[in-house]
């Protein structure tokens, strides 16, 4: 299939179409507004052929309207003139198309009302009889309905003032409902790779666009290694190359830091990932590694994907994820991100006939691109000052040119003195270290001490963990701050999982300062984790004391019991089923945290002192501990504030809690065995019960309502068949998961009772139909997940949950849209993704905080109501074939320019 997409017929769709009349704004704003859409990725039809007075716009010029997202005429001084426009501005309306008006030095009344040069024009078309009076009607008409929606409106300023004004461009995006948030940033510089790096992929893209796609084969299939030092903008140009390119695919997924997912024994993750980006949000049960690569060799046999694996840097890595390139259809595209050479091996099975490979090497920025981009980072909308312009050059030279620590530095240093501008520049001069750690290393120096024991703890062990134990370890460590300096500083995010993300360069960056503590000698380190360095201390067990932290893998399989006395300092330890030799006794005295899955002994337990231990995690272990073994435990460990005791099937129904008024977090999910008894009341101060998967959980104990701390309950994948709560139960409770319970059926009106609600989940629990009318009480409720249940109607009293952000009802019989939903003014996310019953018009007109708009599936709807003006979407999901009232999909789209001439009329 070939696609030239200079012929705008053979363009899918468009996001915004342009109306103008070309003597007045051609040469400024409506140039101005496509180049800057063109550059950004936008679709949008720019029409230049000549219509001569008295013609009728064509049926391309229809087509395209139709095809169009967004429609922006721009009402300039001698608009009304053109017929031509005027049969556009009609179209629109009757097309019932979203419309967003640009008043080019007119007033919006004048447009309204037909005054000034506009009345002027619409009295020469009537005096010259050409149009029929009805005609000439529904111009007017239709340029009233436009004149009174919001737009935005150009006064005396000159343009080329506004055009540099950013907040004045930030409000047209926001009018077009333009998020650059999923765009690659910081492009500068990237010109001389795109091109290249899309010839490579078969592409012919000229002036930032793809004019022809490439001759798909019947067997092809493309692989383009990225490769290049650390900070170079790999991943950068990977993002930007993918948005321009990934509406010609029908599956496509970006995977982020696959290197680090796999040290942190995450492929699983991975799989899943990819399966539900492929699938567009749908993902079968994956259990191993093995599983989920069977399901991926066997499940896009047959679709043409898009796929992008960021910092690889082994072949083990790519294996479970796309080993073979058979495993998915003609036409498939896969780019990979490397540090390395040769990290692709090229698997080709015997009726692959055609494989392109291809390697892309990225170098350096020049020091043209390189003052660009640190004078955007450093400086934004100002004008870079003449004292600043000698000490950026430098800074750039002495980061080495990377646009990772160019960028980095140059936002450091946004809004700074001068004075910490020459400190910093001093910093970079004087370190004898790596050119990219030297920048990172002055932004680390400047935390305080606790940022920089939780930022290596985190780059060490706790990337893409989430967040509450590690939180509790160093809170009680008086570390607490740190997290937050971490993310205010740019070192940290955390994901909406509840994960720590760090940047690769910060992660390597972190384990090379622990490194340095003491090149030659891991003994002498503060915190083990590589396989070899673990090895090294367990075999001289003598002076080890300054080890604080420390990783003892699987591989072991056992470690001699004597180690421990010579690591006094200890703070945290991970043993991955690893059995303990000897006879130790009362050994580690300042551990906080014992990470021991699969601890199969009681004695070697209790061998540990755990006065100050404030994590204890048991999983998958088979050690069973009486009543007496718990008090004894909890007397030990006076501090505990977790204890994880995941898929330990040795828990049964005789299991009986003590007291405990310190424990805040209790993990018992895949405890199949358990029965939870009113001894379950004990932990008193209990904040999160985790039971998920619990079998034997038929019904809440009586007990659990009375705990008056509890914040998060999680019963998903349990048998309960009915949520019913007491008078008074649980006011703290914020977080009530239930999802995946397939005996499920009735959710009380008791449930009004949960008065500190905030989150409700029920995914999956497909015999449940209906809600109960006292939703309206749960006033603090903000995300709700009724998805893949059988409810085919919300509750009228739901308009009263004022504060719901988030409502996910994917898959459920809904039959017409919900209106108590429509007053919900801080409703951010809607999703009924195959809705099938779901017809008749869904307005979200009211909804002003709308972001994410999910309605693919529900074939028989109307998604929109004529005036979408107040809407802001940043995700819109729908079906093609639902064209009278819908945005249609970005991701079909190409660039079009159709030439069309109106200067003169």
């Amino acid at each position: 299939m070939q696609m030239d997409v200079r012929d705008p017929m053979a363009v899918c769709n468009y996001r915004v179409f342009l109306s103008f009349r070309g003597p007045d704004t051609r040469h400024n704003l409506v140039e101005y507004l496509y180049d800057k859409l063109r550059r950004l990725g936008i679709v949008a039809f720019l029409d230049r052929e000549e219509i001569q007075y008295g013609e009728c716009i064509g049926s391309k010029i229809k087509e395209a309207i139709k095809r169009s997202d967004i429609c922006v005429p721009i009402f300039s001084q001698d608009f009304a003139s053109s017929p031509a426009c005027l049969m556009e501005v009609t179209q629109m309306v009757e097309s019932h198309k979203e419309i967003h008006p640009i008043f080019f030095f007119v007033e919006p009344c004048d447009v309204r009302h037909q005054r000034g040069t506009y009345g002027k024009s619409f009295a020469k078309h009537k005096s010259k009889n050409s149009y029929p009076e009805s005609t000439i009607k529904k111009w007017e008409d239709s340029l009233n309905e436009i004149a009174h929606k919001k737009g935005l409106e150009f006064k005396k300023a000159a343009l080329e003032a506004a055009l540099k004004d950013e907040d004045f461009i930030s409000e047209l995006w926001k009018l077009l409902k333009i998020d650059e948030q999923g765009l690659a940033k910081n492009l500068v510089g990237i010109e001389r790779d795109v091109p290249e790096m899309m010839r490579k992929l078969g592409f012919d893209y000229q002036n930032g666009q793809i004019v022809r796609e490439r001759k798909m084969t019947v067997t092809g299939r493309w692989v383009l290694v990225v490769r290049g030092q650390s900070g170079v903008g790999k991943t950068t140009l990977a993002k930007e190359v993918y948005s321009k390119i990934r509406h010609l695919f029908e599956g496509c997924s970006f995977l982020e830091n696959v290197r680090d997912n796999f040290e942190q024994k995450r492929a699983v993750s991975l799989q899943k990932k990819l399966i539900r980006d492929l699938k567009r949000g749908e993902c079968p049960e994956v259990e191993s590694s093995t599983e989920g690569t069977t399901v991926i060799k066997h499940l896009f046999q047959n679709n043409r994907v898009l796929i992008v694996l960021d910092d690889v840097d082994d072949f083990e890595q790519i294996e479970p994820l796309a080993k073979e390139l058979t495993w998915f259809g003609p036409g498939s595209t896969i780019i990979l991100t490397t540090t390395k050479e040769d990290v692709y091996k090229v698997r080709k099975s015997e009726e692959q006939d055609i494989f392109y490979e291809h390697e892309h090497e990225v170098k350096l920025m020049d020091e043209k691109h390189a003052f660009e981009l640190f004078r955007e980072c450093a400086f934004g909308k100002n004008d870079l000052l003449k004292d600043h312009e000698k000490m950026s050059k430098e800074i750039i030279s002495a980061v080495d040119y990377l646009p990772f620590a160019i960028d980095f530095v140059g936002r450091s240093l946004y809004a700074e003195s001068e004075k910490e501008w020459e400190r910093t520049l001093g910093e970079l001069k004087v370190k004898l270290i790596d050119k990219v750690k030297k920048r990172l290393l002055v932004n680390y120096e400047l935390l305080s001490y606790e940022a920089k024991q939780v930022f290596l703890d985190i780059a060490c062990f706790f990337t893409g963990v989430e967040k509450t134990m590690p939180c509790y370890m160093w809170a009680a460590r008086g570390l607490g701050k740190g997290v937050e300096e971490l993310k205010k500083k740019s070192f940290l995010k955390i994901k909406e999982e509840k994960e720590f993300w760090m940047q690769g360069q910060l992660i390597s960056l972190g384990r090379e300062i622990v490194e340095e503590e003491n090149h030659d000698n891991p003994t002498k380190r503060s915190r083990l984790w590589d396989y070899k360095d673990v090895q090294k201390i367990l075999r001289e067990k003598k002076g080890i004391y300054r080890v604080i932290s420390l990783r003892v893998a699987s591989n072991f399989k056992r470690v001699d019991g004597e180690v421990f006395h010579h690591l006094s300092n200890l703070r945290f330890l991970e043993l991955d089923k690893v059995d303990i030799e000897g006879n130790p006794d009362n050994i580690l005295p300042n551990l906080e945290w014992l990470d021991w899955r699969g601890c199969q002994e009681k004695s070697k337990l209790f061998a540990f002192d755990m006065e100050d231990l404030v994590i204890l995690n048991l999983s998958s272990s088979s050690v069973q501990l009486s009543l007496k073994d718990w008090e004894q435990l909890m007397e030990k460990a006076r501090s505990l504030k977790v204890l994880n005791l995941k898929d330990c099937t040795w828990i049964n129904a005789s299991l009986e809690f003590p007291a405990s008024r310190h424990l805040k977090c209790l993990i018992l999910e895949g405890c199949l065995y358990l029965k939870p008894n009113e001894t379950i009341s004990n932990f008193e101060n209990l904040v999160s019960l985790n039971m998920k998967h619990c079998k034997w959980v038929k019904y809440l104990p009586q007990a659990l309502c009375s705990m008056k701390a509890l914040k998060e309950l999680l019963i998903d994948g349990t048998t309960i068949a009915k949520l019913q709560f007491e008078e008074g139960s649980l006011p703290a409770l914020e977080v009530l998961s239930a999802c995946e319970c397939k005996a499920l059926r009735e959710v009380t009106d008791s449930i009004g009772l949960l008065k500190s609600l905030r989150k409700l989940a029920l995914r999956s629990c497909n015999q449940l139909n209906t809600l109960p009318h006292v939703f309206g009480e749960l006033i603090l409720l903000q995300k709700m997940d009724l998805s893949y249940t059988s409810i085919d109607e919300l509750p009228s009293c739901v308009k009263n949950c004022n504060k719901l952000q988030v409502l996910k009802m994917a898959r459920t019989f809904l039959k017409r849209f919900p209106e108590a939903i429509e007053h919900l003014e801080e409703l951010k996310e809607l999703d009924f993704t195959n809705c099938r019953n779901l017809s008749g018009l869904c307005d979200v007109t009211r909804l002003i905080s709308l972001k994410i708009l999910r309605l693919k599936g529900t074939n028989n709807a109307e998604v929109f109501p004529r005036d979408k003006a107040q809407l802001s979407l940043h995700i819109l999901e729908v079906d093609h074939d639902v064209t009278k009232q819908t945005q249609t999909s970005q991701k079909n789209s190409c660039v079009s320019k159709h030439k069309r001439k109106r200067d003169e009329e």
